[in-house]
């Protein structure tokens, strides 16, 4: 793993003035420094607006906000007195996030798809607002996160249901049905294979029959379901499978079509 230690993140346009001390920095991270960096601005200046607020509720929460920025929100970017080695734990257990089987909330696929500590969550980031939400959160910092092109595809994802989605519907969702990962290397040490575009396409067939099967039958078990799929593809679509294989690559989203 190749490190930058000290990146100084200088704010642009409206933000100018404000800046983000990166003490460590994995070059390889899976988010451009810049949309992380950019989206601390963000937050940074929209805390600043309410810094002379005398209320204890609003006191309360910038210094929550405060510590957080210092030495959590970034896994490859503490503001601390970390060595190299330390912070890499820190990107290796972010990262264990985005291994396979895993069923992430909300918050913790936004906060990996904008290069923020998702690990941290219930841990040092303590009583973060939900923000599976559909209207804009009252919360001051979190109407920036919120407010991104990468929240508004992750709540429009077929694949984000019930206020979650698993590891492997957000590495397609951030990797091969847009740009918010760069390359998709650093968890196994190997590079992701990209999706072909045959292979996207079988797989929205496969949903949309699956769909409408279980509306018929909503207790109709996964093996079954292959099967049943089999003849609709075929007869709809030309593509021929066999029951294992639909069964093994293409139904991650059972039961939620």
């Amino acid at each position: 793993m190749s490190i930058k230690k000290i990146v100084v993140y200088p704010c642009k346009g409206h933000y100018k003035g404000y800046k983000h001390v990166f003490e460590y920095v994995d070059e390889n991270r899976l988010v451009d420094i810049n949309i992380t960096g950019e989206i601390i601005c963000k937050i940074k200046k929209r805390l600043d607006f309410y810094s002379k607020s005398t209320n204890e509720n609003i006191k309360k929460y910038l210094s929550d906000w405060n510590r957080w920025l210092k030495s959590y929100i970034v896994p490859d970017g503490i503001d601390i007195s970390f060595t190299s080695t330390t912070f890499q734990h820190f990107v290796k257990l972010n990262y264990e996030l985005l291994k396979p089987n895993k069923v992430l909330t909300h918050n913790e696929a936004l906060f990996l798809i904008l290069g923020l500590n998702a690990h941290e969550l219930g841990r040092g980031i303590k009583n973060f607002p939900k923000l599976d939400c559909a209207e804009e959160p009252f919360h001051l910092a979190e109407l920036e996160l919120w407010r991104t092109e990468q929240n508004k595809a992750l709540k429009e994802s077929a694949y984000f249901t019930d206020g979650k989605i698993t590891s492997e519907d957000l590495v397609i969702l951030a990797t091969k049905e847009n740009s918010f990962f760069t390359e998709l290397k650093t968890i196994d040490g190997k590079p992701a294979k990209k999706e072909r575009q045959l292979t996207k396409e079988t797989r929205e067939n496969i949903n949309n029959i699956a769909k409408e099967l279980m509306k018929n039958s909503p207790t109709l078990k996964k093996p079954y379901l292959a099967e049943d799929i089999t003849k609709p593809l075929f007869e709809k679509h030309k593509i021929n499978l066999k029951p294992a294989t639909i069964l093994k690559d293409y139904l991650a989203k059972y039961p939620n079509f």
